[in-house]
């Protein structure tokens, strides 16, 4: 019988028993999934996080609250404008109306251990009072709840939710192509690029032809408030209600995501590699909410997911992700009238 005289393995072995508990205390604090802790950041004024997969920070005051800051620790890039923000509160519609926007509107902060809330009251321009809550969930998902409760009358109710990348990052969008027989309509997954027919503009892809009506009603013509925008125009139909911005070499994408019957449109930043010809200096992806008409004392609930994920050669992970949202999200039901 040999005796294993090597004092170092000897130390490995025990140094190794001692750290197990160590190690799945640590493997139980990044379970796929679980809330990740926010810690408060003074100097920056804002909440940061830090997973195994991803680092960033939570803004809740100036015009561009939200997502300020999005590391991928696998790549290093950092994936937003520093100048803006992901999952941002810009713009209250309704038809032929504009109500303002959270940017500019006062607000109330609530944060717990790992979530941060931010509630914006009614005021006489927008009677409703919203509540935006952001989660983020370990390894690399980052949730917000949009929740409504309406005192006015609103025909065709929507709230416009930008997020800002840098502007190397790709958009996709998944469209519908026109069916020309009884067969089901194809899907493209689509780059929009930039052509003369809509320079300057903005493209919508709405999810159905009511939504489509919406751009074209008015609310996008508004002067109040000194908030000049782009004009939207509305394109093929979406088939997902989702999108994703990769980087140059299509390894990286960041993914967002909601639920058909909470997204009236989606409207992506055409590319070009040619700075002359792009309508903005950044990369930018919106959601259009609700889209719904709205009484006194109504109700709704938006939940919207951010994700970075690497992407493989057939860039697969965006709808297995977002099918693994729909099962896993509901919808509240509208409430009674």
């Amino acid at each position: 019988m040999k005796t294993n005289l090597n004092p170092w393995r000897n130390f490995r072995f025990v140094l190794t028993l001692l750290l197990a508990p160590l190690a799945s205390l640590h493997a139980a604090d990044v379970t796929p999934g679980s809330l990740v802790k926010l810690a408060r950041n003074e100097a920056t004024q804002t909440f940061d996080f830090d997973t195994p997969l991803m680092s960033g920070s939570i803004r809740t005051e100036g015009s561009y609250h939200g997502v300020s800051r999005l590391v991928d620790k696998r790549s290093g890039r950092s994936v937003l404008d520093v100048r803006y923000s992901a999952l941002n509160l810009f713009r209250l519609f309704s038809v032929n109306l504009g109500m303002g926007t959270p940017r500019a509107m006062e607000r109330k902060v609530h944060a717990t251990e790992t979530a941060v809330e931010i509630t914006w009251p009614a005021t006489d321009a927008h009677q409703g009072e919203l509540t935006a809550r952001y989660e983020v969930r370990a390894p690399d998902t980052i949730d917000l709840t949009v929740s409504l409760r309406v005192s006015g009358t609103y025909a065709g109710y929507e709230l416009l939710l930008p997020s800002y990348f840098d502007n190397t990052m790709l958009p996709h969008v998944y469209l519908k192509r026109r069916s020309l027989s009884t067969k089901p309509e194809n899907v493209d997954l689509v780059v929009p690029m930039f052509s003369e027919v809509f320079r300057g503009c903005s493209l919508v892809f709405p999810r159905d032809a009511h939504a489509a009506r919406r751009p074209l009603d008015g609310r996008w013509n508004r002067s109040e408030y000194k908030m000049p925008t782009a004009p939207f125009l509305p394109m093929r139909h979406y088939a997902h209600p989702l999108a994703f911005m990769t980087d140059p070499e299509k390894k990286l994408a960041v993914v967002l995501m909601m639920r058909p019957e909470r997204c009236s449109a989606v409207s992506a930043r055409y590319f070009s590699e040619h700075e002359k010809e792009r309508a903005t200096s950044y990369s930018a992806f919106d959601f259009l909410i609700f889209g719904e008409d709205l009484l006194p004392g109504d109700e709704r609930r938006a939940s919207v997911r951010l994700v970075l994920t690497p992407l493989d050669a057939e860039m697969s992970q965006p709808l297995k992700l977002h099918e693994k949202f729909l099962s896993e999200s509901a919808t509240a039901p509208p409430q009674p009238r």
